[in-house]
């Protein structure tokens, strides 16, 4: 889907990173809120203290999807995003808002778990 470094002209160069920006650009709002929604539905899940295996599966299923959104808000920050000179203005409100949402909620899962591996950069 991406493309890949290689050994290109500087110009060759800067123009597979634009075209690596838009690609992510299109591909991370929808990935964003589909790892926000998958998050808030599996921690919102109650797990049985005694099913330990379950217990202990479930937390470190909502670390990975922690992990997930961490990385989409940094390659959405990488990209530009939200792009203030995209068409579509409603587009990037709603980006912009899922990101706060998203780095929000990071916030407070840290504040909650302050020996979580998942830091911020």
């Amino acid at each position: 889907m991406f493309n890949l470094p290689g050994k290109h002209t500087e110009s060759e160069g800067f123009m597979i990173e634009e075209k690596n920006r838009e690609q992510i650009a299109a591909f991370l709002p929808d990935a964003i809120r589909r790892a926000l929604t998958s998050y808030e539905a599996f921690s919102g899940n109650e797990v049985s203290v005694q099913e330990a295996n379950a217990f202990k599966d479930h937390h470190n299923a909502c670390k990975v999807a922690i992990a997930h959104i961490e990385l989409l808000l940094k390659l959405a920050r990488w990209a530009d995003l939200p792009d203030e000179t995209a068409a579509n203005k409603n587009d990037q409100v709603i980006l912009a808002a899922m990101m706060e949402t998203a780095s929000e909620e990071l916030q407070n899962y840290r504040t909650r778990h302050p020996l979580s591996p998942n830091k911020p950069e």
